[in-house]
């Protein structure tokens, strides 16, 4: 399997607003850097970041309990 790289997470969070744009309707990009911000520094004071893990997964999370309500 090749090495994910940095891109790909991002292409994955393009891909979920795509496949899901209920999700993401209002949301700013003042939101979406917010959250980026808030998930990347949580991740580099536990230590080594696995962006998928770390960063795409937890805003998806937050988009998805946002479309549920």
């Amino acid at each position: 399997m090749a090495t994910r790289r940095l891109v790909d997470n991002f292409w994955d969070l393009r891909d979920d607003a795509y496949d899901h744009p209920d999700r993401w309707v209002g949301v700013t990009a003042e939101t979406v850097f917010q959250g980026l911000a808030e998930f990347i520094e949580a991740a580099e004071e536990r230590g080594e970041i696995d962006w998928r893990r770390d960063v795409v997964e937890p805003m998806i999370a937050w988009r998805s309990s946002v479309d549920e309500r």
